[in-house]
């Protein structure tokens, strides 16, 4: 597992590139949710990650209380084994 601050830092870096992403949502008994669109805003502090789409929608994921996994070209956001979000890059870099 991975400390919040690499999280952080893998997620600033993918900003500042204006990396596209695709997240994943997985909650316990709900469908599975499938976002695109590139990091807008990041508050460490909060622990809140912003994603603005292409359709200009915008939606902010809370990411405290959780456990990061980072490979390549992906996050995983685990809390509780019950939630996750999946931050990863849709071009596999």
């Amino acid at each position: 597992m991975a400390s919040s601050s690499e999280a952080f830092a893998r997620f600033e870096m993918w900003k500042n590139l204006s990396t596209p992403l695709r997240v994943t949502i997985i909650e316990r008994g709900e469908p599975e949710v499938v976002l695109s669109g590139r990091i807008d805003v990041i508050d460490e502090d909060a622990l809140q990650v912003g994603l603005i789409g292409s359709d200009r929608r915008f939606g902010t994921f809370d990411v405290g209380e959780a456990e990061f996994s980072i490979e390549d070209a992906r996050i995983v956001v685990s809390r509780e084994n019950v939630e996750w979000l999946i931050f990863e890059t849709e071009l596999g870099e």
